[in-house]
């Protein structure tokens, strides 16, 4: 297993911007957190611009002339997870895969329609497909164990922490609240 350097591997951008926010004694600048997140400007601007129309950050004082930087501060503390809003301050709900980690761990034994339906919320469903998916990668990352013809069983030492376990593009099962690759699929083809 690979482990990525755990200090950025598991945080996205607006979860480092999150932490910078909830880190400031005083009030701060958008310049003073894109530098201690490392995070682009743009993404710290839209992610504030976000957070301020859901009510959570406040401006401290607004620019006073052009050049100078306005400043914010923290309203309302949600916690250590980044609160997943749109610009316009509207909700994001948890993501289809998010839900099916949490759903897993409280069903312990299910079915790939089980889980679907208990992951799927009336707006955003979780498709049967994606479910089954999701679970045959978490079996090959040692999370599930199949008991037979479309039942799973979450194997519990596996419960590493509320993230769930990312399938990434180059066909790796990464887990972000450790930063670790648990699985990697043979590369295909090769030289000749």
């Amino acid at each position: 297993m690979a482990t990525l350097n755990p200090s950025s591997a598991h945080l996205t951008a607006r979860e480092r911007i999150w932490a910078s926010i909830r880190a400031q004694t005083e009030p701060w600048t958008l310049a003073t957190i894109a530098l201690t997140a490392k995070a682009e400007r743009s993404q710290v601007k839209d992610y504030v611009t976000g957070l301020r129309a859901a009510g959570i950050v406040a401006a401290h004082t607004p620019s006073p002339r052009p050049g100078v930087a306005a400043t914010y501060r923290l309203a309302v503390d949600r916690g250590v997870d980044a609160p997943r809003v749109r610009t316009d301050g509207s909700e994001v709900p948890p993501s289809g895969r998010a839900r099916m980690w949490r759903a897993m761990k409280m069903l312990r034994q299910f079915s790939v329609a089980e889980l679907a339906a208990q992951a799927s919320l009336p707006d955003a469903p979780v498709a049967l497909g994606e479910a089954d998916h999701y679970c045959h990668w978490l079996a090959r990352g040692g999370y599930l164990l199949a008991a037979g013809t479309d039942r799973w069983v979450f194997v519990p030492g596996r419960d590493t922490g509320p993230k769930a376990p990312q399938v990434l593009r180059v066909k790796r099962l990464l887990d972000p609240n450790n930063g670790v690759i648990v699985y990697e699929s043979a590369p295909e083809g090769g030289d000749e």
